[in-house]
């Protein structure tokens, strides 16, 4: 596919003017909240779709969210963690499956980070497209004479309906057995591949993040040259060049994760306010506000929703700040990172489910934003990095022992 191709595939529209777009990261989060309109009034349409709209997606773009996570040799911004978190933040309070959208496709600056220069140039000639990818290794990459033959068929690719590229890891294999690594596990590729040679397999049909378009992928036999046949990302050993410091440490992506479920919980505690200050209380000519309870409650999901932001928020600038430093991320502050985003996540669906109870009737019906948000933060949730059992790792940390963790590493 060409590099014309690959923008038309990945954009959404007619571009906003290059003079428009955010190109400093201090221009980030007001550009995010400009769009939240947008994002609303689309926000149905996404839903019925199980795909976020062309508009949102073309408006997202125009606003930097994919761009700001790009090396800046690329054209990317390059911006910040914290900056990155309160980007998808405010999305999300507008649309969390927008937020998830924009949290998924902004993955692709972190790819090109840790990949040789020239396959980064090749793959992103526009620092605003988007890539879906899976890092499950569900898929065979056969060694054949100039690259691999692949196929396979991965779950949870978001994103994927807006996507120029697919990046599915798979297990290496010679004459249809699976070679062996380091350590005696199978070697693995992630192998990049343009989206019109994928099968994008119409299965997602879901609770909750709807619009996130996270359908499997299936590849069936396709020829992937070496070039774009990647080693091990993760660790960025294929890059030309040592990676900067938005590089270095492979999850850094996580940065702005728990973006999503902390707006969603914003606009959950923000719609119960709106319905308690201009609903009557059944029965009565009293306002819901004027509830004790109703009062309590709203008043300790504030408090949860504002501690757990500022423990992700100094957690985001302490990593930054070493990595700036060039200093090595000890396992403590790594454990703490882990931390924050899954106690995020967690705070978010407690906030949030206490709030869909406060909206009472008003609630129920669809479309309205409680409903959704109930849906959208229990998916969220359920994503395997942030499942309850990850606290084991934390504590084997404070415990002194093997955190035995992927997350961990590196």
């Amino acid at each position: 596919m060409s590099g014309q191709g690959l923008q038309s595939a990945g954009r959404s529209g007619a571009a906003a003017p290059a003079s428009d777009r955010p190109m400093k990261s201090e221009e980030l989060v007001a550009a995010a909240k400009r769009i939240a309109p947008i994002l609303i009034e689309d926000a149905e349409a996404g839903e019925l779709a199980r795909s976020v709209t062309p508009r949102v997606v073309r408006a997202m773009q125009d606003a930097g969210a994919f761009r700001m996570t790009m090396p800046k040799a690329l054209g990317g911004i390059e911006a910040d963690p914290v900056t990155q978190y309160e980007v998808i933040e405010a999305l999300s309070v507008a649309d969390g499956a927008a937020g998830w959208v924009a949290m998924i496709g902004s993955d692709a600056g972190y790819f090109a980070g840790r990949i040789p220069f020239d396959l980064a140039k090749e793959l992103f000639p526009d620092p605003d497209l988007l890539s879906a990818g899976v890092a499950t290794p569900s898929g065979t990459a056969e060694r054949v004479p100039g690259g691999y033959r692949v196929k396979g068929r991965w779950a949870f690719a978001s994103c994927c309906r807006h996507a120029a590229w697919f990046k599915g890891l798979c297990i290496v294999t010679e004459n249809g057995q699976p070679l062996m690594g380091p350590g005696g596990r199978p070697l693995t590729r992630t192998a990049v591949l343009p989206m019109n040679e994928v099968e994008v397999v119409d299965n997602w049909h879901v609770t909750g993040l709807c619009g996130s378009s996270s359908n499997d992928i299936a590849v069936h036999d396709v020829f992937v040259p070496e070039r774009r046949a990647v080693g091990d990302a993760m660790s960025g050993a294929e890059a030309v060049e040592p990676p900067g410091p938005l590089y270095v440490y492979w999850m850094m992506l996580m940065c702005n994760v728990a973006g999503v479920p902390m707006g969603i919980a914003r606009r959950a505690i923000d719609e119960v306010c709106g319905i308690a200050n201009t609903k009557l209380a059944y029965g009565t000519r009293n306002l819901v506000r004027d509830d004790l309870l109703v009062q309590a409650r709203i008043g300790r999901a504030e408090t949860a929703w504002q501690a757990a932001r500022a423990f992700i928020v100094a957690t985001v600038d302490e990593l930054w700040q070493t990595l700036l430093a060039g200093n090595e991320l000890p396992l403590e502050l790594k454990s703490r990172f882990r931390q924050c985003n899954l106690h995020g996540f967690h705070v978010a669906l407690e906030i949030t489910q206490s709030m869909y109870g406060l909206g009472g009737s008003t609630a129920l019906h669809r479309p309205h934003p409680l409903e959704r948000a109930l849906r959208d933060q229990s998916v969220a949730a359920n994503h395997l990095l942030v499942r309850e059992n990850a606290y084991a790792e934390i504590g084997r940390v404070a415990l002194g022992i093997d955190p035995q963790s992927f997350v961990l590493a590196g």
